[in-house]
């Protein structure tokens, strides 16, 4: 490469940084001028009534930058830093152009299919128009990074260095990131996560990172792959009861009748279910992910598995995913859905009549898990056109800027009307049956509809649930005599002892103190 340089008279450029001046600078520079192509693309989602929220916006971009800057520190050391740079200004470069062409999503699965990607794949998305950002944003920028001289302090001095900025750039990130929480978060909900995977070069940062973690996560054996020995004991074989646990997806109480809401009907049938009890169920985390566990397992270990190894007919119906929450027993998700391709909440309801009716006697544990609910933004796909009941909608996911809040509402209690009916034939179909039941119903969270400028679901760590985001419904209808212990609050893992309780399981794991059920 030297003779061909040296024909042009480039090899005569001179340029000596410091290790950690050159980290800092190349992050700052490829940083503003990759994202300067894609502004208009990620600040539309900080445009709220009319203007734009410039803090929120600037906190977001200064988020990013510090976590480049952070990341590229871990990578930037003497035989690393130069092959690094021109591998992520390469990477940046092509995000750039897929971004700004085809407005892509540059996340792991994108990653994957790259990687996947065959020969003739790769000739259909060739054009003479990548040919400037070839030029503009990956060679010139190479052949720069190639000619600075960077060096580097003491091998002690350079690693205090590097430690120091990456500790800087992550704490700065974090502290920005929770100053400016409620804009962030509502932006990448109404983007979908588009704010993130247009970032460059976070988007492809995390992307490697998490191709990583799930390339060699079989390599090392984590916590899920210990044994974890649980004893499983049930006390009482001859007892017939048919234990009912549905889980529900972002309902919050605020918005069902049963809890003093009268803005409109939303719980019209529950609301004439005889001896249904309402308790102040409380949620701990504002996402499926977390809150699943949350309310399944114990010590990493599940609830059906618990009841399956006490030789208690157990299974998981799901619409959506339970994410493997269930253990042992198999999940077996919604199929030949009432309205086609599209499948709601009540296809979970012909796979609890089978299984009711092939019941004679004994216990049985069923989980349901209804994860359409009331999922934000976009509230009316999660239920049939027959429930859009409350008019005008809220029909676009930017609904801070392009929904009224009454609009916003009448989509959100639409969801609920929708559960309503939805657990109304749950428990229609128990009675029916005949058999001897305990219907349990608690929402994994709760969902912000502009309490404080907040939409949806979700906090920073450490930050605890806003009310309608923690006070979920919890909901208990018994056709057995039924003791609910009187307390103030239901945290949600109490859900996990009190159904092991009703089945009379006996194990080392659970707390019967914990229980508020009682036969």
């Amino acid at each position: 490469m030297r003779p061909f340089l040296k024909q042009f008279k480039l090899d005569r450029i001179n340029l000596r940084l410091s290790h950690l001046s050159f980290s800092i600078l190349y992050s700052v520079i490829t940083y503003v001028v990759y994202n300067a192509f894609t502004l208009d693309k990620i600040a539309k989602w900080f445009y709220v009534k009319g203007e734009y929220d410039y803090l929120g916006l600037g906190a977001y971009y200064l988020v990013g930058l510090s976590l480049a800057i952070a990341v590229f520190m871990l990578v930037a050391h003497k035989w690393t830093i130069k092959p690094f740079a021109i591998f992520f200004t390469i990477l940046s470069g092509m995000s750039t152009y897929f971004i700004v062409k085809y407005d892509v999503a540059i996340d792991l699965s994108m990653l994957e299919n790259t990687l996947n990607t065959d020969p003739t794949e790769v000739r259909g998305l060739l054009s003479f128009q990548m040919i400037p950002y070839i030029f503009f944003l990956i060679l010139l920028p190479s052949i720069g990074i190639y000619f600075v001289d960077i060096h580097f302090k003491p091998k002690g001095k350079y690693l205090i260095e590097s430690l120091v900025a990456f500790a800087g750039s992550f704490i700065l990130a974090l502290a920005l990131l929770y100053a400016q929480f409620n804009p962030i978060h509502r932006a990448g909900n109404m983007s979908r996560k588009y704010i993130v995977y247009q970032l460059t070069p976070v988007n492809h940062m995390q992307s490697i990172i998490g191709l990583i973690q799930y390339r060699i996560q079989d390599l090392f054996p984590g916590k899920a792959d210990e044994p974890i020995f649980v004893t499983a004991n049930a006390t009482q074989f001859d007892e017939d009861l048919i234990v009912v646990l549905v889980v529900g997806e972002s309902a919050r109480q605020k918005n069902f009748n049963l809890y003093g809401y009268n803005r409109e009907k939303t719980t019209p049938i529950l609301s004439n279910v005889e001896d249904l009890h309402a308790l102040n169920g409380i949620a701990k985390y504002g996402s499926t992910l977390y809150a699943l566990p949350h309310i399944l397992k114990k010590q990493d270990v599940s609830i059906a598995t618990i009841s399956a190894a006490a030789g208690i007919q157990t299974a998981c119906y799901s619409h959506f995913s339970l994410y493997d929450n269930c253990g042992t027993v198999d999940q077996i998700r919604v199929s030949n859905c009432k309205y086609g391709d599209d499948c709601y909440d009540e296809d979970v309801i012909p796979l609890l009549k089978k299984n009711l009716s092939t019941y004679e006697n004994g216990q049985r544990f069923i989980v349901l898990h209804l994860g359409g609910g009331s999922h934000g933004p976009n509230y009316q796909k999660r239920i049939p056109e027959d429930y859009y009941r409350f008019q005008p909608l809220c029909d676009d996911a930017d609904v801070i800027n392009e929904c009224t809040e009454n609009e916003l509402y009448n989509s959100y209690d639409n969801t609920i009307l929708y559960t309503d009916y939805v657990l109304g034939n749950i428990i229609k179909e128990l009675d029916e049956s005949n058999a001897p039941y305990v219907f349990i119903y608690i929402s994994d969270h709760g969902e912000s509809l502009m309490e404080e400028g907040r939409v949806f679901h979700g906090m920073p760590p450490g930050i605890p649930l806003p009310p309608e985001q923690k006070q979920v419904p919890l909901l208990v209808k018994s056709s057995i005599p039924l003791t609910i212990l009187d307390r103030d609050e239901y945290p949600q893992p109490h859900v996990f002892d009190s159904v092991l309780d009703l089945l009379s399981i006996e194990t080392n794991i659970s707390d019967k103190s914990d229980s508020f059920l009682k036969k």
